[in-house]
C-alpha cells in the first residue's frame, strides 16, 4: 500500500506540485508503529487531482478532498487548505486553498499534523509536533479554545489520542478541555458514538473513562455512568468501592481485543443500581438491577443511533449478567436455551469481567458454566433433531391450531418438556398439547 501511495506522490511532483504524507500514518511512523491508512496533502486543487488520475471519488470535493483509486486502495488526497466559519461546529463554512504551513496549523493537534515527503525522505513540522511525539504530549494547535469551538467533537477525540497512544496532556489543553466540555452538546449523537465505539475498542479504555469523567465529558455524554460515582455497594461483596470503581476495573479486566459490543455490555451492565438502591435493616439491595439496567441501556443506544442489531446484542447481555450465577434455579428449558443463545460465549466473558472487576472476586465458578455450555450444545443438537421429528408447526395446524405466535410457544413448550425428558415421542408430545391447549385454539 504504501509504494502505491508513493506512486501517487511521484506522479503529483512530477506534474509540478508538492505532495506529503500527513496525519496519523507520519504520527505512527514517528513512534516506530505500523498505520493502514495513508492520507496524501497536496498543492494541486481538485480539479487538477481528478485531471492527473484516472479513477477517483469526489467524496469531499468542496472542501478539497478527493478518493484517488489505484492499485484496488482508496487514497485521501486532500489540497492545501485553510477553513474557518465552521457554522455547524463540524464542517468548515469557507475553504480557501493555500500552503502546506496555512495548513498544518487549521488541524487539531501537533502530533497528528507533521508532514512526511517520502521522495526524500524528509519530515516536514510546522507546529511542534515531532518534538511533542518524543515528550508522548497531546496539545492542541495554537488556541486550544479556538481549535474547540471549530469542532467540540475535538473534545473527545483529544481523550482518545491520549488514552490509546498512552500520551500526556499539555496543561493547556486539559484545561481547554475541561473548561469547553458543554460544547460537546453541540455534536451530533452519531459522532460521538463513532469515537466512543474507538475509545472502547482501545486497550486503554478503563483509563479513557477516567479522563472522560475528570473533564465533565461524561456528564454530557452518557450521565448514567457519572452517577455510578459514590453509589455504595454490599462491602462483603464489593471491597473495591462503589459502582463506578467497580466499572472502571471491569473494564480494565477485558482483554485488549474485545469485542465492541462486550465493552460496551461491561461499560453498561450496572447502571440500574442507583435507580434500584435500596437500604433495608442496614444491608444495601439492588432489586432486580440488571433489568433495569438493559432498560437504560436500551434509551443509551437509542440516543447515540446504534443499529438496532448492536442495541438488541448489548441490552441481551446486560439483561442476562446475573442468570449465570442462578442456573441451579432455573427450569431445564429456559436454562437450555439461555446456555445455547448465540451471544452466550460473550455473556460468560461479561460475567468474568464483572467478578474481576470485584474485590475479591468468584471465578471458580466461570469453569463451571462453560463446561455447561459446551454439555447444553450437545444437549440442544439432540433435542432439535428429536424435536423435528416429534413436532413441528405443521403438525399443530393439522392440529386446528392458526398460525400466530400461540404455535411458537407451543412449540417452545414442547421442547421445554423434551428437554426435561416428560416427553419422548409425537404422541406424548400431541396428547399434551391436546390436554393444554386445545381450549386455545
Amino acid at each position: 500500500m504504501k509504494k502505491i501511495a508513493i506512486k501517487i506522490i511521484n506522479k503529483l511532483v512530477k506534474n509540478g506540485y508538492k505532495a506529503y504524507f500527513a496525519g496519523g500514518y507520519v504520527r505512527d511512523m514517528l513512534m516506530g508503529k505500523v498505520s493502514k491508512d495513508i492520507d496524501i496533502i497536496t498543492s494541486a486543487k481538485p480539479d487538477e487531482i481528478e485531471r492527473l488520475f484516472s479513477k477517483t471519488i469526489p467524496v469531499g470535493k468542496d472542501f478539497g478532498v478527493i478518493i484517488v483509486v489505484s492499485g484496488g486502495h482508496n487514497f485521501e488526497v486532500a489540497t492545501f487548505r485553510k477553513e474557518s466559519c465552521y457554522n455547524d461546529k463540524r464542517r468548515p463554512g469557507k475553504v480557501s486553498f493555500t500552503d502546506a504551513q496555512t495548513d498544518a496549523s487549521r488541524r487539531d493537534f501537533t502530533v497528528n499534523a507533521v508532514f512526511y515527503d517520502p521522495l526524500k525522505n524528509k519530515i516536514i513540522d510546522f507546529v511542534g509536533g515531532v518534538d511533542d511525539i518524543k515528550k508522548r504530549t497531546i496539545r492542541f494547535i495554537g488556541n486550544p479554545i479556538e481549535r474547540i469551538k471549530e469542532d467540540p467533537l475535538r473534545l473527545i477525540r483529544a481523550i482518545r489520542f491520549k488514552s490509546t497512544l498512552n500520551f500526556q496532556y499539555d496543561k493547556n489543553t486539559f484545561n481547554a478541555i475541561r473548561q469547553c466540555s458543554d460544547q460537546i452538546k453541540n455534536v451530533s449523537a452519531e459522532r460521538v458514538r463513532d469515537e466512543l465505539n474507538k475509545i472502547l475498542t482501545s486497550s486503554k479504555r478503563h483509563t479513557a473513562l477516567i479522563e472522560l469523567s475528570e473533564s465533565n465529558l461524561l456528564s454530557y455524554i452518557i450521565p448514567e455512568i457519572e452517577d455510578l460515582k459514590g453509589v455504595p455497594q454490599p462491602v462483603s461483596y464489593h471491597k473495591e468501592g462503589d459502582v463506578f470503581t467497580h466499572t472502571y476495573l471491569a473494564l480494565k479486566s477485558l482483554p485488549d481485543n474485545s469485542d465492541l459490543r462486550l465493552c460496551w455490555a461491561t461499560l453498561l451492565h450496572d447502571i440500574g443500581k442507583p435507580p434500584t438502591l435500596i437500604r433495608k435493616k442496614g444491608k444495601i439491595i439492588f432489586h432486580d438491577h440488571a433489568q433495569k439496567s438493559a432498560e437504560m441501556s436500551d434509551e443509551i443506544f437509542n440516543r447515540l443511533k446504534f443499529t438496532k442489531t448492536d442495541k438488541d446484542a448489548v441490552v441481551f447481555l446486560v439483561k442476562n449478567h446475573m442468570k449465570m450465577a442462578q442456573l441451579s434455579e432455573m427450569r431445564p428449558g429456559k436454562k437450555l436455551a439461555l446456555l445455547t443463545h448465540p451471544l452466550v460465549d460473550d455473556l460468560v466473558k461479561l460475567v468474568e469481567a464483572d467478578q474481576k472487576g470485584k474485590i475479591p472476586p468468584e471465578l471458580d465458578f466461570i469453569e463451571n458454566i462453560k463446561n455447561e455450555i459446551k454439555n447444553a450444545k450437545n444437549i440442544k443438537s439432540k433435542i432439535d433433531s428429536k424435536k423435528n421429528k416429534i413436532i413441528n408447526g405443521d403438525i399443530l395446524i393439522k392440529l386446528g391450531f392458526q398460525e400466530g405466535p400461540l404455535i411458537k410457544n407451543i412449540l417452545d413448550d414442547v421442547s421445554d418438556k423434551i428437554a426435561e425428558n416428560k416427553i419422548k415421542s409425537q404422541s406424548e408430545a400431541i396428547a399434551y398439547i391436546k390436554s393444554k391447549y386445545n381450549e386455545n385454539k
